[in-house]
């Protein structure tokens, strides 16, 4: 192999536009697709010294940030015997839904649930190192949906004309953020609120409240659960959807347990790599990228291989100052094909005009949950069959300055990205693993690795989870998950729908559970939105049953 060939390891599967049906194709455009092209020693240099100038900033930034005791959420493991509305979850939908709950009801008491509480709230912003970025411009992350500018006049408070209103930011800054805005709100508003530390097993519906059974140590390993009863006249569950099982469940054979990686977010999972060890990656999406950043930012040195069925990497977001494209929903009607043919056209045109094609996926998006509902279930099938994994990388996008990163360590060979999926793990020498990929011509591969770490992202099939609550609530027939067990069904109030087909009144659900009703339920904008309906549902259900209590 050339000198040339070995530096261009991802060439093929990042720039290739597979013989496919055209709704396959979506908008993959030659010209969205990025080169990997050899870095002389003196670019590889610069672009090392711009990222460790970039690093070191970061860091200044988020170590400046305010992090007082009177900023900061505080966790109990003492749980309220009863509250009028217990949420379930402590991330970004549980807390935005607190923020309005007790902006309407200041005299209510209420009770943020969750297991693993973070130094900031929610995996995502709680679990990343100082150098993720949001995938969100900082201008539009503020987490009510009347005014998505606050975050960032919160950055200008902070880091006077650091940060541009279109940048994308380090995830910590934003859970910051975050953090004190909660505690400032509950703090404003005199509700009583507490945060406990307990993870829902059990929850059962007693018409005029709903009991919930907490394990209040669920955080303590191998310790014997300590069940606390709860009643709650009204419940939010937002705790996010459960990751998708270990890809190598059915393929280990005698395999230490620390080779393998099931959650990359839990504490401590990047920690003890050898620096200069191969390292697998199952799944090429954002997940993965964040990872391969962070074990770059931990000084890991090795070789990091990428496996997907796709092999392809999320796209980068558009210039900044782009002009918005504007459509309206009646641009987007009929069956997939047709939605993504005019998608398609509206991306070229865009091109044509010296434009991103990203702006014709942005102004898809506020139409997504309207084209979802029209379509039948077997359109919805053959959406996710066929066209889901380029929807997702168009869609859910990096900033380019990530990917251009990752396509440098591709470039140089460190890292690369291969099309297959996992098919076998037995041990190797010692503290390595042989990984078995069969690669999509049907070839299989064998890669000696330290560690295998899954990065496939959520669960999208949620009928049969082990995660104690969401089991519960389709066991005691609270819940029943859409046609294609994507995510809990509920109304367009946000309440949950049983196995009887009736929506639950005092129980709603807030956050990417929405998936299966809605598809687009992931990012900022959408969850503010969900989480801020959801909250108004029980509040006029709560003022309902005061003004009835008061006859």
């Amino acid at each position: 192999m050339s000198t040339l060939a070995s530096h261009c390891v991802c060439r093929r599967r990042i720039s290739s536009t597979p013989s496919v049906p055209d709704v396959d194709r979506l908008l993959m455009q030659r010209t969205d697709s990025l080169q990997c092209v050899p870095l002389t020693g003196l670019l590889r240099r610069r672009a090392q010294l711009a990222r460790a100038w970039f690093e070191s900033l970061v860091k200044s930034l988020v170590k400046s940030t305010p992090t007082s005791s009177s900023q900061q959420l505080q966790w109990t493991d003492a749980a309220p015997a009863r509250v009028d509305v217990a949420i379930v979850g402590g991330g970004f939908s549980g807390l935005v839904a607190l923020v309005h709950l007790c902006r309407a009801i200041p005299s209510g008491t209420f009770a943020i649930i969750e297991c693993h509480p973070l130094h900031f709230p929610g995996t995502a912003y709680g679990s990343c190192d100082s150098e993720h970025l949001l995938n969100v411009p900082a201008v539009r992350m503020g987490p009510i949906p009347e005014d998505p500018a606050s975050f960032h006049r919160w950055l200008e408070t902070q880091t006077p004309g650091k940060f541009r209103a279109d940048a994308f930011v380090p995830r910590a800054l934003f859970g910051a953020y975050l953090t004190e805005f909660v505690a400032d709100e509950v703090a404003r508003s005199g509700a009583h609120v507490s945060f406990v530390r307990a993870a829902v097993i059990d929850m059962h519906d007693a018409q005029s409240h709903v009991n919930l059974t907490l394990d209040c140590a669920c955080d303590a390993a191998d310790a014997p659960a300590r069940p606390q009863p709860m009643a709650a006249r009204c419940v939010v569950i937002a705790p996010g959807l459960p990751a998708s099982p270990a890809p190598w469940a059915d393929h280990v054979h005698g395999v230490p347990a620390g080779a393998l990686v099931p959650d990359p977010w839990k504490a401590g999972a990047l920690l003890g790599i050898p620096p200069d060890a191969g390292i697998m990656l199952l799944g090429s999406g954002l997940t993965a990228v964040d990872i391969a950043e962070g074990l770059r930012r931990l000084g890991h040195r090795g070789v990091i291989r990428m496996v997907s069925r796709n092999g392809r990497l999320p796209l980068p977001h558009a210039d900044h100052g782009e002009p918005p494209m504007l459509a309206t929903r009646e641009q987007f009607a009929g069956s997939p094909a047709k939605v993504l043919s005019v998608l398609r056209r509206a991306a070229r045109q865009r091109i044509a005009a010296g434009l991103g094609w990203q702006g014709a996926i942005d102004a898809i998006r506020p139409h997504i949950p309207a084209i979802w509902k029209s379509w039948s279930t077997a359109e919805r099938r053959h959406f996710i069959r066929r066209a889901r994994a380029l929807w997702e990388i168009h869609r859910h996008r990096v900033p380019v300055q990530v990917l251009a990163d990752i396509t440098a360590q591709c470039a140089a060979g460190t890292l690369i990205i291969e099309r297959g999926e996992l098919v076998a793990v037995h041990p190797a020498t010692s503290g390595t693993v042989a990984a078995s990929v069969r690669t999509a011509e049907g070839a299989t591969h064998v890669h000696t690795v330290a560690r295998v770490i899954n990065c496939t992202g959520p669960s999208m099939n949620l009928r049969d989870t082990r995660h104690p609550l969401l089991a519960s609530v389709q066991r005691n027939g609270l819940a029943c998950t859409d046609d294609l067990g994507l995510g809990l069904r509920s109304d367009d109030e946000c309440r949950l729908v049983g196995t009887n087909g009736v929506a639950n009144p005092r129980i709603v659900i807030a956050g990417a559970l929405r998936r299966g009703d809605m598809w687009e339920a992931t990012a900022v904008p959408d969850l503010r939105v969900n989480a801020a309906r959801a909250a108004a549902t029980l509040v006029a259900l709560l003022a309902d049953q005061h003004s009835k209590a008061n006859i």
